[in-house]
């Protein structure tokens, strides 16, 4: 249906575009999609004498087409497009446009724009839309701004909800400040604020602020650091935790995939999956939900306290009107909603995928000291400098305690891929950059490092992003940086010239591996980050996006980020295939054999890569515990083979080669285990398959029925039904906190828990028993 072409209309199986218009609150929020719009709105803005003072993707997600990715490629899929990827066009932001005609970009077959759009503006039309398409068998897709590295937020065949007109809320002043004096919530709007307050409070932290599910980091930042904290009458400041970028989606697929915040205080408080505390989403069923947990536990060793149960209600009001929504029991088929299920699933189990969030309650905190922004430039780039300036980051950044700093201090530090082994760029609150700048001197038997360690002093992160966009004129006045800037391709990929294969992709360095292995880890990233490649672009980057702090005490236990993220120490560019295989090694510790040759002798292993790699080494490719970031990763990522997990995957395969030899895409995001559990949830949450984008997690079944569905290589993980254990679990001996004791609401809406949760002591116990082992 691509311009408009369908086929006849009293074709079953051919959506009437009419009815599903006339079904939203304003028909002219769905469009078919045409490509002439495509053209003129998302690709001649790239072209090389079109935008002379540079492109914004401010200027490209609000077109009324709603058809612009952030990188031109990546309207194609898997982000390949009519562009050769190689070094001439990687990095560019421009293409020649006297070498590319309109025709060459259209009869790409790769092209993957949707046969519509819809904006909508509330639930109820995403809702209305959603059942259209179950009706018609048309898959859906969704999109706010378009920064996937995958391309998965458009896909040919589906109708795009496109959300950034959808109904925002922090910019009207969304932030409610909770009584934290114990469990006073009178003066506490009813309903979701209520229960996400009383979450609050259990954490001990003072208000929250609803976010819109199409927001983006510029409305959010300004809301709270701006709007609030410099409003006199607001005697309570406060920090949220986001990401870096101004146009990147701030209810999306950035906390979807695990929420990475290195600018903005994730080693201090978690990561965006841990500032939840309440979500509201349509379902592919089209039912509007909303739910959070109710009952948890203390933790002494935990930040946040666990969470032990989720209650939810279904939307029994008129869904276009907030004012007349209802929110009750869910009850018929809905009764069986597993509010269990979705809490761990819209956590870091990957966007586009378990329905269409419309809005989060995240948690504030109280606004820490004034943020650094922190810049290193050494003019002594010799190897014993550098040598001494990585075993002081590492330190400084996962032992503190080693070098005089304390830990505090140390999780008050980090840096989104802008700083690192060659100095650069750090964020830092508290007055840790200061002590920072101490710490490295006294490491330098007391010498100054003032001639090339600058501290510059600023209110909090949206100031400086909103301040550093003032040099980009294609940003409009007062909003936040956009970065990373619109450009042909993304900025991870991967590409071979000959036989050399180089990938411009992270990799994670695990917590355990950096403290236990850092005499061999010091050499290894000294020598990869000054070897070249070719002029100016060596084997490593030497920037980190730095993770660590608090990150693995934030988590509630109810989650799917893979605990290769959670303890993962931070993440690097390694653009060798033999160097990453080299560090991989390291971390699990192999010298001379393949993994496969330990499969008969565990006892000579030794992992020290801890939960950040879990599992028995080399014991097949049922639990392979994971390794890309779903944050940051392109389609092309140099996964693992199977029988050798330190090996990546040989680019010179074929694509059959590849797919018998090496794990998947979602297998290395998530593990081969928690996969297994997403793609269970993914089948009962979505029985009709309308949500499938290429890097989301699969369905559990074998034959997936869709008329509309061109990406069945993303089902790569099956598994049979999981049998739900009948056998109760144990009393648990912990005090349990229920906020709604001696309440009767007329029922129990918490679902049966899933079996990841009634397992999970035995999961723990056992893998507890085989990490011991095997270290010891």
């Amino acid at each position: 249906v691509i311009d408009g072409t369908q086929a006849d209309a009293n074709d079953a199986q051919t959506p009437s575009w009419d009815q599903l218009a006339s079904s939203l609150s304003n028909p002219s929020d769905f469009q078919i999609s045409q490509s002439n719009d495509w053209i003129d709105q998302c690709v001649e803005p790239f072209a090389d004498k079109a935008t002379p003072t540079g492109l914004s993707n401010y200027q490209l997600f609000m077109k009324p087409s709603g058809l612009c990715t952030a990188h031109l490629s990546c309207s194609y899929e898997e982000c390949n497009g009519p562009f050769p990827k190689d070094g001439e066009n990687i990095g560019k932001s421009t293409y020649d446009q006297s070498s590319y005609t309109d025709e060459m970009f259209i009869s790409d077959d790769k092209l993957n724009l949707p046969d519509g759009v819809v904006h909508p503006k509330h639930v109820g039309d995403i809702s209305e839309a959603i059942k259209f398409a179950a009706q018609h068998k048309i898959g859906v897709s969704v999109k706010t701004s378009g920064h996937s590295y995958t391309g998965s937020s458009t896909k040919k065949g589906t109708i795009l909800l496109n959300l950034s007109k959808l109904q925002k809320y922090s910019p009207d002043g969304s932030i409610v400040e909770c009584d934290t004096d114990n469990t006073n919530t009178a003066n506490i709007p009813q309903g979701a604020y209520e229960d996400a307050c009383k979450l609050a409070i259990a954490r001990d932290k003072p208000a929250v602020v609803r976010v819109g599910g199409g927001e983006i980091f510029d409305e959010l930042l300004r809301a709270v650091s701006i709007t609030w904290n410099e409003n006199e009458n607001n005697t309570r400041k406060y920090h949220v935790v986001t990401g870096g970028a101004g146009t990147v989606s701030a209810a999306g697929g950035w906390l979807a995939s695990g929420g990475l915040s290195g600018n903005n205080g994730m080693r201090q408080y978690g990561l965006g999956v841990d500032q939840v505390l309440h979500v509201e989403m349509v379902l592919p069923s089209g039912v509007h939900v909303r739910f959070g947990p109710t009952e948890w536990v203390k933790d002494t060793d935990k930040m946040y306290p666990t969470t032990t149960k989720v209650t939810g209600y279904c939307n029994l009001g008129v869904l276009s009107d907030e004012a007349s929504w209802d929110w009750q029991m869910c009850m018929g088929e809905d009764a069986n909603i597993n509010f269990n299920d979705l809490w761990y699933v819209v956590r870091g189990g990957g966007g586009g995928t378990y329905g269409v969030i419309t809005s989060i309650y995240y948690q504030l905190h109280d606004i820490p000291n004034s943020m650094q922004a922190v810049l290193v430039v050494p003019g002594d780039l010799k190897n014993t400098f550098l040598a001494k300036w990585i075993e002081f980051i590492l330190k400084l950044f996962f032992d503190p305690l080693s070098i005089g700093v304390s830990e505090s201090a140390s999780n008050s530090c980090s840096s989104p891929d802008a700083g690192g082994f060659l100095g650069g760029f750090f964020v830092c609150h508290n007055g840790a950059g200061s002590i920072m700048k101490t710490a490295w001197e006294f490491f330098l038997n007391n010498q100054s490092a003032d001639d090339y360690f600058y501290i510059i002093e600023t209110k909090s992160w949206a100031h400086y992003v909103v301040d550093a966009a003032k040099a980009n004129p294609s940003i409009p006045d007062g909003r936040a940086d956009d970065s990373p800037k619109p450009m042909l391709f993304p900025s991870f990929w991967s590409f071979c010239i000959g036989s050399y294969c180089i990938a411009n992709q992270y990799m994670m360095f695990p917590i355990e591996a950096i403290v236990t292995k850092m005499d061999t880890l010091v050499p290894m990233i000294l020598q990869c980050i000054i070897e070249p490649i070719s002029p100016g672009f060596n084997v490593c980057g030497s920037n980190m996006y730095i993770m660590g702090g608090m990150i693995p005490s934030a988590d509630d236990g109810m989650n799917s980020l893979p605990l290769h993220r959670r303890h993962g120490g931070f993440l690097m560019i390694v653009r060798t295939l033999d160097v990453r295989a080299s560090f991989d090694r390291v971390f699990y510790n192999i010298t001379n054999t393949s993994v496969d040759d330990h499969n008969n002798d565990a006892d000579e292993i030794e992992v020290v890569v801890d939960v950040a790699k879990a599992s028995s080494l080399g014991s097949g490719i049922d639990n392979f515990p994971g390794g890309l970031c779903h944050n940051h990763a392109s389609a092309d990522y140099p996964t693992p083979q199977k029988e050798d997990w330190t090996k990546p995957c040989d680019f010179a395969w074929s694509k059959e080669e590849r797919e018998e030899k090496c794990f998947s895409y979602q297998e290395t995001a998530w593990g081969t285990i928690i996969l297994k559990e997403l793609e269970r949830i993914h089948r009962d949450v979505d029985p009709n398959h309308l949500f499938q984008c290429w890097d989301c997690a699969g369905y559990a079944d074998d034959d997936i029925d869709n008329n509309n569905d061109n990406d069945s290589d993303n089902n790569t993980t099956t598994m049979d039904d999981t049998e739900k254990d009948d056998q109760d679990e144990d009393e648990d001996e912990d005090e349990v906190v229920d906020p709604n004791d001696g309440e009767n609401d007329g029922g129990d809406p918490q679902s049966e828990a899933p079996f990841w949760w009634k397992s999970r002591k035995m999961t723990f116990v056992c893998l507890l028993c085989c990490w011991m082992v095997l270290l010891f």
